[in-house]
């Protein structure tokens, strides 16, 4: 970018700043989806690298190219969005943990107290096969003792969805305690 480009963009004028943006993004993008391999992910990195460069336009240099600059930009983005991802897989996979201990147990206390424990570890392993759907809806409404209209409010989904919902979700734990029952373990 030309220093008068340069100063013309830091003086405000966001047409000069719009035509670098159509100049470089293309190549930005290119870059940011060869190392994310993700389309929308890319197009948000991308949109951020331009933010910033427009935050930090008084720090570019006229003796450096300007793309590379963009692109290093880009590349400090992209590992924050990697570490942010790898955050969110982490926290998944332990909310999914816990998760399945809550509902497991929730469900175990309307039981008798007499129940086998070979039993509650069916039930355990049973609801630890349920998808995260599943698994969320199980724990609103047994853990958290949500109404169903309540649960239907918080999934913007019908209570009808609810309900129906969790009876097939109740039929696919009756099925897979009666599965195990049949072959003397957890299916």
């Amino acid at each position: 970018m030309n220093p008068f480009t340069q100063q013309r963009i830091l003086d405000g004028d966001l047409d000069a700043y719009g035509e670098v943006v159509r100049e470089h993004q293309d190549m930005v993008l290119g870059y940011a989806l060869r190392r994310l391999n993700d389309w929308t992910l890319a197009e948000e990195v991308v949109q951020l690298t331009f933010i910033r460069a427009y935050q930090r336009l008084a720090e570019f240099r006229a003796e450096e190219e300007f793309g590379v600059w963009l692109c290093v930009t880009c590349k400090y983005l992209i590992l924050t969005e990697l570490e942010k991802k790898r955050r969110e897989a982490n926290n998944l996979t332990n909310y999914r943990e816990q998760l399945e201990v809550e509902v497991a147990s929730a469900l175990t206390e309307d039981l008798e107290p007499d129940v086998p424990a070979d039993q509650l570890a069916r039930l355990w392993e049973c609801v630890g096969k349920l998808g995260r759907e599943a698994s969320d809806l199980v724990a609103l409404r047994y853990f958290n003792k949500r109404s169903c209209k309540e649960i239907a409010e918080q999934k913007q989904r019908t209570v009808s969805w609810v309900t129906t919902t969790l009876n097939r979700i109740r039929k696919t734990l009756r099925g897979c305690m009666e599965s195990s029952f049949e072959t003397g373990g957890a299916s």
